[in-house]
């Protein structure tokens, strides 16, 4: 059995929060609508959408 040091595992939990917060960001982006235009937030071409580029 391997055993991971603090180190490692400080890494492992930022990378997994990293990737579900990009995850979260994707269903957002693909799944809800606007609430302006009601297209799909990725369609979506309303002013002010500055957050899809992050």
């Amino acid at each position: 059995m391997h055993v991971f040091s603090q180190t490692q595992l400080v890494a492992w939990i930022v990378a997994l929060f990293i990737l579900e917060v990009l995850h979260l960001k994707w269903i957002w982006l693909s799944e809800w609508s606007c609430g302006r235009c009601h297209l799909k937030n990725l369609q979506c071409a309303c002013e002010g959408r500055w957050i899809k580029h992050l």
